[in-house]
């Protein structure tokens, strides 16, 4: 077996750890807490899916990652923003 082939697996196993833990850490009361746990969630699964899709030679892994990427950052900034208030 490659060492290249085992090693994304081992990727991807500590992949769903780190999620795992975002899950764990994003049950806390505070908001940014959820909202760190949500955003680490989205950015492992994105890696998650660029490394099985190359794997698997899956279609469509490329375009749903980058837009999973922005949209969890983009997101992730307005909430803040939202949540923050204005300058008032």
């Amino acid at each position: 077996m490659d060492i290249l082939f085992v090693s994304k697996y081992l990727v991807v196993i500590a992949l769903m750890i780190m999620m795992l833990a975002a899950l764990r850490a994003s049950a806390y009361k505070f908001t940014s807490m959820g909202l760190l746990g949500s955003s680490i969630v989205v950015n492992a699964f994105a890696v998650a899916l660029l490394i099985v899709g190359g794997l698997y030679n899956l279609e469509f892994f490329r375009d749903i990652s980058l837009a999973l990427i922005f949209f969890g950052f983009v997101g992730t900034v307005v909430f803040s923003v939202v949540l923050g208030g204005g300058d008032e």
